[in-house]
């Protein structure tokens, strides 16, 4: 699965909290948490007349942090996406992408969006990045 793949290539990011878990298509209520969930998107780019595709993924990197009026925290919460989208850009740059499977190859990953505050209580807050992931399918 690709999502799975995009998963594991997360885990590596220096920026992520250790402690914290990366889910998938799942964001708990208590800080510091990641989660990485699957948009709908029309997956074909372009078709080859060999058969192959060029497609994308598009995910959402989101996770939930610490919120409230204390505006460090919440400068350092926006902050962590500014690192996390040059951090993609760099490593899309120097080609290193999640490996794929089943005849799948990645091409870059870029970022879609800013990091930006989707949605928040009185103690934490719900932040994300939109994504995609580039690949050729045989």
């Amino acid at each position: 699965m690709i999502i799975d793949k995009i998963r594991e290539y997360f885990l590596k990011c220096p920026l992520l909290d250790e402690l914290a878990r990366l889910n998938v298509d799942y964001l708990g209520v208590e800080p510091v948490e990641y989660t990485i969930d699957s948009q709908p998107t029309t997956p074909v780019i372009k078709r080859y007349t060999d058969g192959g595709a060029l497609k994308q993924y598009v995910f959402v990197f989101g996770s939930r942090e610490y919120y409230g009026s204390d505006v460090l925290q919440n400068l350092e919460n926006s902050g962590f996406f500014e690192r996390f989208a040059e951090w993609v850009e760099e490593q899309s740059k120097q080609g290193n992408l999640p490996e794929l499977e089943n005849g799948k190859k990645a091409i870059s990953m870029e970022v879609l969006t800013s990091g930006y505050l989707f949605s928040a209580s009185e103690d934490s807050a719900r932040y994300q990045i939109q994504c995609r992931l580039i690949y050729y399918e045989d």
